[in-house]
């Protein structure tokens, strides 16, 4: 009776396996057939991925780290404060700052680009909006590092490229500006369906803003190259000003961090090394007046907004009270806290400057330079009160005397919380004036004082692709944090 059982068992078994066989292969074929089913690997969850790490930059340890000490917005406090000093004893960090910028966005980019232009996956809309995201990402890395690997960067899992070469950033500024306005033209009249409507974190899929995102940046690298190259600058700024920019802070491109603890700066704010903001900062806020100071920063205990100063000696910050100083503002230090790669009012402000710098027209400079400024304060949402008697103030109108450091010092306000565009802000233009360190309470580091212009080539990079690196070091000048990159003329 039991082996009767078995065999009636094995025999539904048998059968039950020949139909699931039947059906999947019935499957295989109606795949093979349909031309509408999805026969290859959908590429949104890498694009997704690479935006995230784009985002996620702005926090890493080149913002942190360095950048928004170089910049003077803070002082971090333990070993973090070491950038601060202007020291040049970093490699390890050198190391990290490139492997990060080229493992995280710039490698599952290259990845949505390759799929999004092969034959059988080809989707021109998809490849123009990765376009934009790649040129973000390795803008970040050229700004701090100069020449970098960028014709042939990211290509070492598709290509099998292991020691790319180093491009200059003349030339990867000129092919940036080029991606961008292709991907321009391909958004421009695109249809919404081929791009991301499911797996836009940015823009939820409006290519009309995408549009204003990629103009906005495109006019960002044409005024970064203002000093370098004025003829390409100011053509390229005449292009942007014929296509919509970003002009209200809907446009802005931002994403709330949801994962963890959430926002990076809530943890630093909150954690170890804790963070203080810069006097710098501090009092250009409220020697204006500004609304903004509550913004950024936060009361300390005696319900007033104290800053350290940047740069201090071993002793003097022992002496600073740094524990009780001002922390970073919780609206920029909440876990819910957006991240910004681009603002309107960051673009108003460049048009504000191109009209001073290409047109000589100082009235239209005024009109871009408040609209710039009214723009930030509606960003973080400041009272309409406040906002109309800031707007009434010496601070909001250009005095027609110091034109250039009015709108350079606002710039460094209103990119904020992106502090790396702030530390290269101010390495094109000099505003704000970032003092010399002469007092004996500072330290002069390793560029005698001055901020430091660069990150260092590590010595990783140095050995494991050394004849690629020597060639950029003997084009861009010694591998050293006051080396200006190739845009600094400043």
């Amino acid at each position: 009776m039991q082996t009767i059982h078995h065999k009636i068992r094995k025999t539904v078994v048998v059968a039950a396996l020949g139909m699931l066989l039947l059906s999947c292969e019935g499957h295989l074929e109606d795949l093979y057939e349909n031309p509408n089913a999805v026969t290859t690997i959908d590429d949104s969850a890498l694009f997704t991925k690479a935006v995230r790490s784009l985002f996620q930059g702005t926090t890493d340890n080149g913002s942190a780290h360095f950048a928004g000490m170089h910049a003077h917005y803070y002082v971090a406090g333990s070993t973090w404060r070491a950038p601060d000093q202007y020291g040049d004893g970093h490699d390890q960090d050198y190391n990290s700052i490139m492997n990060d910028g080229y493992s995280g966005t710039i490698r599952h980019i290259e990845e949505v680009l390759e799929h999004t232009s092969s034959p059988g996956t080809q989707n021109d809309v998809r490849n123009a909006i990765a376009h934009v995201i790649s040129v973000l990402g390795y803008a970040k890395i050229t700004d701090g590092f100069g020449d970098i690997p960028y014709s042939e960067g990211g290509k070492g899992k598709s290509q099998d490229i292991l020691l790319p070469k180093y491009d200059t950033q003349e030339s990867i500024y000129k092919d940036m500006i080029i991606r961008l306005t292709s991907s321009i033209n391909v958004l421009k009249s695109a249809d919404p369906a081929m791009a991301y409507p499911n797996s836009d974190p940015i823009y939820d899929n409006d290519l009309g803003k995408w549009v204003r995102f990629a103009n906005s940046v495109r006019l960002r690298l044409a005024m970064r190259l203002r000093y370098a190259d004025a003829g390409l600058s100011q053509s390229t700024v005449t292009q942007c000003l014929s296509e919509p920019l970003m002009e209200t802070p809907e446009h802005d491109a931002y994403m709330i961090e949801t994962e963890g603890t959430g926002n990076a700066w809530f943890t630093r704010r909150t954690g170890f090394p804790s963070i203080k903001m810069s006097t710098l900062l501090i009092n250009q806020l409220e020697g204006t007046n500004d609304p903004r100071l509550s913004v950024f920063v936060s009361q300390d205990a005696n319900g007033q907004y104290s800053g350290i100063v940047n740069g201090l000696t071993d002793q003097a910050f022992g002496n600073s009270n740094f524990a009780n100083l001002s922390d970073m503002g919780l609206a920029l230090s909440s876990p819910e806290s957006k991240l910004y790669v681009m603002t309107a009012a960051e673009t108003w402000l460049l048009r504000a400057e191109a009209a001073l710098a290409y047109d000589n027209d100082p009235v239209q400079a005024n009109i871009l330079f408040r609209k710039g400024i009214e723009v930030s304060l509606n960003q973080w949402e400041v009272g309409e009160a406040e906002i109309t008697g800031f707007m009434t103030s010496s601070a909001a109108t250009l005095s027609g005397v110091n034109n250039e450091e009015q709108i350079g010092v606002q710039m460094w306000l209103a990119v904020i919380p992106n502090f790396f565009e702030g530390w290269s802000h101010i390495r094109r233009t000099g505003y704000p004036v970032i003092p010399v360190r002469t007092s004996e309470d500072l330290s002069a580091g390793a560029t005698n004082g001055i901020m430091p212009n660069r990150f260092n080539y590590s010595s990783f990079e140095l050995g494991s692709n050394s004849s690629n690196v020597q060639e950029a070091i003997s084009r861009q000048g010694a591998n050293k944090i006051d080396t200006p990159v190739w845009w600094d003329k400043n």
